[in-house]
């Protein structure tokens, strides 16, 4: 397995390469907060051992070995988040920072028993895939709720950012993963959305609709967070009986 070091590399070029096919040292570089020819030696470093793609003054992607193991990576850090977050009791917006102090040190074998334990989740409390065992990640058409069109009516599926405090404010007006919305108009020259949640009417700014990913169509069935919570209600059950037995 790679260091913490290059794991943390491999997730950063993963991300800034999950909507354009590559990443130049510059923008690793502003990514890591590292200068470019820090990041120039470690490019060179994990291309020799197979998981970059990367020729000389050519940008960056990763090999199928790196995206393999991105995936893993990925795995623990969602799977914990959702433990974080049906289990021990953490917000939507304090789940980010801790998984990622923890992702680098559990084992396979400890992210398979969360997962059984937490009755297998595709998707996290931030609603995005949890990659399966070997690393492969599904793909889902999202798109944003900033692009959706007046009138149409649409269900949150992924919130696009790991900033605490735009979390809470998020989470806090119920615009959760599993949540149906409508888009009632849209104001000119990039002014407020007004979307209807529930009973409610909420304003948003289009950068922050922006960080809010749709699938099409009503959801009826329960929210990401009403789904984890009774999904940790019938962990707890289990646990419960589980200590009893003699």
């Amino acid at each position: 397995m790679p260091s913490e070091s290059s794991e943390m590399y491999i997730q950063t070029i993963f991300r800034l390469t999950e909507k354009h096919t590559h990443a130049s040292i510059s923008e690793i570089a502003a990514a890591m907060g590292h200068s470019v020819s820090t990041v120039s030696e470690k490019v060179k470093h994990l291309t020799s051992e197979g998981f970059l793609v990367h020729e000389w003054r050519e940008q960056v992607t990763l090999s199928d070995k790196g995206k393999i193991t991105a995936g893993k990576i990925l795995r623990k850090r969602r799977l914990i988040e959702s433990f974080l977050f049906q289990i021990a009791g953490y917000g939507i917006h304090e789940l980010h920072d801790e998984a990622c102090r923890l992702e680098h040190v559990i084992s396979e074998r400890l992210s398979d028993a969360l997962d059984r334990m937490l009755g297998f989740p595709e998707h996290d409390p931030h609603g995005h895939a949890i990659p399966g065992r070997e690393g492969r990640i599904k793909q889902r058409a999202l798109s944003s709720l900033s692009e959706t069109a007046p009138g149409k009516t649409v269900t949150i599926a992924a919130l696009q950012t790991t900033d605490p405090e735009l979390l809470k404010y998020i989470s806090d007006m119920g615009l959760v993963p599993g949540t149906p919305c409508r888009i009632i108009d849209k104001a000119p020259f990039n002014g407020p959305i007004r979307i209807a949640v529930k009973e409610s009417i909420l304003p948003l700014s289009v950068s922050m609709a922006s960080l809010i990913d749709t699938v099409n169509g009503n959801g009826h069935a329960e929210t990401e967070i009403d789904r984890e919570k009774n999904c940790a209600l019938r962990t707890r059950r289990a646990l419960t009986k589980t200590i009893r037995k003699p």
